[in-house]
């Protein structure tokens, strides 16, 4: 007899990926356009992950580790904290979210 595969079983997503993926929507709605707004999104983004990368493991957890790294350098170089081109960051953080995507499914 054949296994039949149950539709209600669907499959597990590592630790973290669905907090780190309401972080980036929120951090997507909330970022608006002026460099004050984005830093403060950015600043709460790497608050958020912090707190999810506890739940993280592997190369999930170091994803999102670097990504709150990210976040935290971008609200840095936004607020004059750092010097620095914030667009750089932007493109490190494009990048990871790309392995988080590939790791976590879309978002």
């Amino acid at each position: 007899m054949v296994p039949v595969p149950s539709p209600l079983l669907s499959a597990v997503r590592p630790g973290g990926c669905d907090e780190t993926a309401t972080a980036l929507t929120a951090y997507r709605q909330n970022a608006g356009t002026t460099r004050s707004s984005q830093a403060a999104a950015a600043h709460q983004t790497y608050l958020d992950l912090m707190s999810t990368v506890l739940d993280a493991q592997g190369v999930v957890g170091a994803t999102i580790s670097r990504l709150a790294a990210e976040f935290q350098e971008l609200n840095f170089r936004l607020t004059g904290m750092t010097s620095g081109d914030p667009n750089q960051v932007i493109t490190d953080i494009n990048t990871d979210i790309a392995e988080f995507k590939r790791l976590c499914g879309s978002i």
